[in-house]
């Protein structure tokens, strides 16, 4: 009898007379010679040695030069069984029921301990105290800002839910010669704090990374005109101006990624460079930028899509709350009205919270399936790649990666700070919640006095203080991801960033929960929690306190050549860690 199989592997049924044969003679020719010679030039048997407890030997079947992998026959060395009654039970005496008619024709199992462990796929085990912290401050980062202008401190904390994690963020500082109004000759600094919130791939968020900040300086770059005979000297614009520059920043760059690059691809139509210029397209991410002006201390903050900043301030004997930023999603009535009312014939644009019922955030950058003309769309997927198009795509853009922006006065006396955080934080935490842990902590690190008051008198050692918030528009969505109204607190972190991820966890101040939501692995751990991205700077006068406080008494005097210091202790996870780039 010859056995033929082909290429394409195909499911034959035989017989139990034809199987009991076929293994009768491979084991009569294969068992006992123990060899890996060729039989005939046709079957050549192959010996593996089983890592399970019964360490059976099995046989692959090569026929004719083709190996076929995925499924094959197995056969015990000492015995074999016909198919229709298997081996009894030893508890029972009986043969096991297979199926519904007794018969188990083949298996297709892989080996438990070879592609399994190849894809990484390992128990789930819950993190002790150590690991767990271990883990909060991988990717935690905290600087001095030795300068002397306002700024004293940034803290940073990243914790990833997506593998690679979606969300970014950027920082930089400029240094402007600026002559003022009264004809003063000085200089400022433009210090950016960028959190970039991604969302179909980490390729938008990145691209944000490293050209937002730049496109923005290059726009303010045109509106503060150099002074004639003194070109390194600017004049300073006014805010409205500020704001529209801004603005172009935002703008420009997301008609680079949307745009440009595939037009660009459409015309050469180099497959090679197609993921380079597509993925960021493709994929989509919100952005916050923070742009303060240390001279004039105003603080602007452009939000395009749902990541959210707020101010912290003491004043009038009372700690608040303002948010710097509103939530632009599908179900802020704000933004549903201005998208109907550019899509007037599309009264169901927003369905179920969400852009054409299937993006949450109305603004972002990348997202070009709810941007480009369907066209276009089909073009790009035909000959390169991408997704299905949305349903009822009629009359694109519907989503802009145009800035909302509001403009803050920083008053250092307040002991102003701001927190800037992707939406993963604010899901967890409400704001007043925030604002008062950064003040347990700030109190920690002696960086203020803890308030004396009848109600601080009264209120026990691990509830949080009383914060009023102070913001106007109450349209940004709540903590939903809560099961506990518990005040309780947990303060054992140098950065403050980590502190807000390790209690944003912890649902009301439990290490079991902290514990148990950091010891999920992606991508499961996706359905729990996102990826958090927390920056949180300090402004402030006496910057030298800062800084003997919590580097080890070290002061160093802030100047205009003054340069960024890293605060060793609450960089636990060192400044070598970084996302991949396209």
């Amino acid at each position: 009898m010859t056995l033929v199989l082909s290429a394409k592997p195909k499911l034959f049924y035989l017989s139990n007379q034809q199987l009991q044969t076929i293994s009768k003679r491979l084991l009569s020719t294969s068992v006992k010679r123990q060899t890996n010679r060729l039989t005939n030039g046709l079957i050549k048997t192959h010996h593996q040695q089983n890592r399970s407890n019964n360490r059976q030997n099995q046989k692959i079947a090569l026929v004719s030069g083709i190996v076929i992998v995925g499924s094959y026959i197995a056969f015990n060395q000492s015995n074999y069984y016909n198919l229709d009654t298997l081996p009894s039970s030893p508890s029972s005496g009986k043969a096991p029921k297979l199926l519904e008619d007794n018969k188990k024709f083949y298996s297709t199992s892989t080996n438990s301990q070879s592609i399994s462990h190849q894809q990484h796929k390992e128990g789930v085990f819950l993190l002790n105290d150590e690991q767990v912290s271990r883990k909060l401050r991988q990717f935690e980062e905290s600087y001095f800002v030795n300068r002397g202008k306002g700024v004293v401190r940034y803290d940073i904390c990243q914790l990833p839910s997506n593998s690679p994690i979606e969300d970014d963020r950027a920082e930089e500082i400029v240094q402007v010669p600026i002559l003022q109004d009264n004809n003063i000759k000085t200089s400022t600094d433009w210090m950016f704090f960028g959190v970039f919130d991604g969302h179909g791939g980490w390729t938008t968020s990145s691209k944000l990374r490293d050209q937002l900040i730049g496109y923005v300086i290059h726009e303010l770059g045109t509106i503060y005109k150099p002074v004639q005979g003194e070109e390194n000297l600017r004049y300073v614009p006014n805010s409205a101006t500020i704001d529209q520059a801004i603005k172009n920043g935002f703008l420009k760059l997301d008609h680079e990624i949307v745009t440009k690059n595939i037009e660009k691809l459409l015309l050469d139509g180099n497959k090679a460079k197609a993921a380079e210029l597509l993925m960021p397209a493709l994929s989509g991410s919100c952005a916050l930028l923070s742009f303060y002006d240390t001279n004039s201390k105003m603080l602007k903050v452009a939000v395009t899509g749902d990541s959210r900043a707020i101010l912290g301030s003491f004043k009038d004997n009372r700690w608040t709350v303002r948010q710097l930023s509103i939530d632009q999603t599908g179900a802020n009535p704000t933004e549903v009205a201005r998208i109907i009312s550019e899509h007037p014939d599309e009264p169901k644009v927003i369905r179920n919270g969400r852009v054409l019922g299937g993006l949450e955030p109305t603004r972002a950058f990348g997202d070009c399936r709810y941007k480009l003309p369907a066209t276009i769309q089909e073009k790009i997927y035909k000959q390169f790649f991408g997704r299905s198009l949305p349903n009822q795509l009629n009359s694109p853009p519907y989503v802009t990666a145009e800035p909302v922006i509001s403009t803050t006065k920083i008053n250092p006396d307040n002991n102003d700070f701001l927190v800037m955080a992707s939406d993963g934080l604010y899901e967890m935490l409400s704001n007043e919640e925030i604002i008062g842990l950064v003040v347990k902590w700030m109190e920690k690190e002696k960086m203020i006095k803890p308030q004396k008051s009848i109600w601080n008198y009264f209120n026990k050692d691990n509830n949080l203080p009383e914060v009023s918030d102070i913001t106007q528009d109450k349209s940004s969505k709540k903590p939903f991801r809560r099961l506990s109204t518990n005040q309780g607190f947990m303060l054992q972190d140098n950065n403050v960033s980590t502190h807000l991820i390790r209690n944003a966890l912890s649902n009301g101040g439990s290490k079991e929960q902290t514990a148990m939501l950091i010891s999920i692995p992606n991508p499961v751990s996706r359905r729990y929690r996102d990826d958090l991205t927390v920056t949180v700077v300090f402004f402030g006068k006496d910057h030298n306190n800062i800084i003997q406080n919590n580097n080890n008494g070290t002061s160093t005097v802030g100047n205009d050549q003054g340069q960024l210091e890293v605060n060793s202790q609450a960089t636990a996870g060192g400044l070598d860690a970084s996302k991949p780039k396209l």
